[in-house]
């Protein structure tokens, strides 16, 4: 701002002076003596601005009243600034064509600063008085614009795993539209690929039930017909990775079931459908001589599916009974709206719980019968019934902690 207003102010300058020069060479002959020419006392910065004109050897011609003296100031060709005293003065001088003539124009910086203040202040006041309202709007403006994107975030991030549905296009800006175009042919892509893979996996397994129940059906008959021990012994290795077989194939069917919606939500007995699955599970307690330990409510309710709740719990308790060691004791409560089932470990089993619901992974427990897919169809029917599942091992027992939702939750 001081550099514009210093050019302004020297360009009038130089047109005052070029007045003065065109003055100067019409007349011919100025007077002899020095011409003083007094204020007119028409404006407050009338004192501020001064101009004389001398000839070439020094002497003043005309001056205006208040211009400095002589001893005071000295004549500068061309643009100068020069301190008198505690003043400052911007001068500019200049030489008629015949160098008969020099004239000298004055400002006061005192002048130029006084209007350099004005101007910051008329223009920075506006500025600084508007800026918050500015910075508001262009709040409000920039929120406005994103609230649509800001809701199919949201939207986006309380989908399932399992819920490909469209996202409805209503209203929303040409950007926000071309968005959940893309997202919905991503979905459509995404959907199609996990159907054609539940498809091959749940056809995969239909189609081996028959065969291997066949193979099984003749392996049995060839052990009761097998002339010595040798044969026998033999013919029952086969029978027995047959039966492991035969759960697999049991297990990959479950498991593409599972990964299908369940039926709507209803208020079940929770408790009664644990005390149901471990009576289930009673006799193979019984062979491993282990026992339940139970602390479960007369009724503990939960809006949930009985069909994906009832293979939930049974596969934890299949689990509990498959590692837990003989006369161990398997405990099944509620603690804080959480349902328990935990049993003993060896103590000398690694047990790796972050992947422990990965398909096919048995970890260092192989010489236990399963197929390692007992707990990824936990994980998955958790995910469907829309709850917690966890996973820890507290000292040399394990423990299953499915969490039920205390909002949705009726006692």
């Amino acid at each position: 701002m001081s550099h514009e207003v210093d050019e302004l102010f020297d360009a009038e300058m130089v047109q005052q002076a070029k007045t003065l020069l065109a003055l100067v060479s019409i007349v011919e002959q100025l007077p002899a003596q020095q011409l003083t020419i007094d204020p007119l006392n028409a404006h407050s910065y009338e004192g501020k601005l001064s101009y004389r004109i001398e000839q070439h050897d020094g002497n003043v011609v005309m001056q205006t009243r208040g211009s400095m003296d002589l001893s005071r100031i000295d004549f500068r060709e061309g643009f100068s600034i020069q301190q008198i005293g505690q003043e400052v003065w911007h001068t500019f001088g200049v030489s008629s064509a015949d160098q008969r003539y020099r004239i000298l124009l004055l400002q006061e910086d005192e002048f130029r600063a006084e209007i350099r203040t004005d101007l910051t202040t008329d223009t920075v006041i506006p500025v600084l008085t508007l800026l918050p309202l500015m910075l508001w709007l262009g709040w409000w403006t920039i929120n406005r614009n994103f609230a649509s994107f800001t809701r199919l975030a949201n939207a986006l991030r309380r989908k399932r795993s399992t819920d490909y549905q469209p996202f409805t296009e209503a209203n929303d800006p040409e950007e926000v539209a071309l968005v959940k175009r893309a997202l919905n042919h991503y979905l459509h892509r995404i959907e199609q690929s996990f159907l054609r893979e539940r498809r091959f996996s749940a056809d995969a397994a239909h189609e081996l039930r028959t065969p291997l129940a066949s193979l099984k059906a003749q392996l049995q008959n060839l052990i009761r017909r097998a002339d010595n021990d040798e044969q026998k012994q033999q013919l029952n290795g086969l029978l027995t990775s047959t039966e492991r077989l035969v759960k697999l194939v049991e297990s990959l069917l479950l498991l593409a079931r599972t990964e299908m919606p369940p039926e709507p939500m209803q208020a079940l007995n929770v408790a009664s459908i644990a005390r149901q699955v471990m009576a289930d599970y009673y006799h193979k307690l019984e062979a491993k001589g282990l026992q339940y330990q139970v602390q479960l409510p007369q009724r503990l309710e939960w809006l949930s599916d009985e069909a994906y709740l009832s293979m939930l719990l049974t596969n934890l308790i299949d689990n509990a009974v498959k590692y837990a060691p003989p006369g161990s004791i398997i405990e099944v409560s509620v603690q804080q709206g959480e349902l328990l089932i935990s049993n003993e470990v060896d103590g000398v089993h690694q047990i790796d719980t972050e992947r422990l619901t990965e398909r096919f992974y048995r970890g260092q427990q192989l010489d236990v019968d399963g197929s390692g897919l007992g707990l990824s169809i936990v994980k998955q029917l958790a995910q469907q019934l829309q709850l917690t599942i966890r996973f820890e091992r507290h000292q040399q027992r394990f423990i299953a902690r499915l969490h039920f939702d205390t909002d949705q939750q009726t006692l």
